[in-house]
This record gives structure tokens, C-alpha cells and sequence, in this order.
């Protein structure tokens, strides 16, 4: 008798189901990241270097940049349901990150001021939802997959 072998395999990246209820999380998560990352390009008083800085994060002339393109792309992705698992798992990294900038950081060095520590904690729940189900029914990655 033969026997059978499972084994276990990642969701292809653009794999999804036909939940229209997919499109929230999306939304939830997608568009602070796009917004702030767009506020941190166009909006004089909202600069991230100045954020790593005051965190003690390395390389802040290097880290800067990278950090607002992460925001920018994994926003951009989730929002359009692209490529939307990819967009959710480089956008949790970065939002622990910008957890870990909550707690260290004593006097934001903006003039916005700090933002609530809620919001970078409901996008890595609604990334990590849309990492493990895919983008929905209403998304380019359910075009893509058919």
C-alpha cells in the first residue's frame, strides 16, 4: 500500500479568495501607510529622518529613505490588492518598527506630534490578515489569479 506524503506549501503571492470583506483590511492598512509615507516626501514638518534619529536607529541617512519607500510601496500594493501579501509582509516589519519608536522616543521631533501607538498596531493586525487570506474578491491579485 502506497502512502501518501502531505506536505505543507506557502499560498502562491497573488492567490486569493472571493471575500469582498478583504477589502478593509486593505483599506485599514493601506492607507496610512501610503499617507504618511506621503506626508514624510511632501510635508516639510514631518521628515522621518529626524523619527530614526531620536529612536537610535542605525544609519539614519540611509535608513530614512528606505523607511518612507517601505511605507510608500507596501501602502500602494495593499490598497490596489497587488501583489497585496507582499505589500503586507514588508509593511509589518516596519510598522513593529515604528512601534518600537513609540515606546523610545520621549518628545516627538515634529510639530504634528505623536501619533497614537494604535494606529501602527492596527496595521500590522490588518497586514498580517491580509498575509494570511490574501487580497479579496475586489483586488488586482483576483484579476491576476482568476
Amino acid at each position: 500500500m502506497a502512502t501518501q506524503t502531505r506536505t505543507w506549501t506557502l499560498p502562491r503571492l497573488q492567490s486569493t479568495g472571493d471575500e469582498r470583506h478583504l477589502i478593509v483590511p486593505r483599506l485599514v492598512a493601506g492607507l496610512p501607510l501610503l499617507v504618511i509615507g506621503l506626508a514624510h516626501v511632501f510635508d516639510d514638518t514631518a521628515p522621518m529622518r529626524p523619527l530614526v534619529e531620536a529612536a537610535g536607529l542605525p544609519a539614519p541617512a540611509l535608513l530614512s529613505p528606505i523607511a518612507v519607500a517601505i511605507e510608500i510601496v507596501a501602502g500602494a500594493l495593499l490598497l490596489l490588492g497587488l501583489y497585496a501579501r507582499l505589500g503586507a509582509l514588508i509593511a509589518i516589519p516596519a510598522m513593529f518598527v515604528a512601534v518600537y519608536a513609540h515606546l523610545v522616543i520621549d518628545a516627538w521631533p515634529n510639530a504634528g506630534g505623536e501619533p497614537p501607538i494604535a494606529l501602527p498596531l492596527v496595521v500590522i493586525a490588518c497586514a498580517g490578515y491580509v498575509l494570511l487570506r490574501g487580497a479579496g474578491a475586489w483586488s488586482f491579485d483576483r484579476r491576476i489569479s482568476g
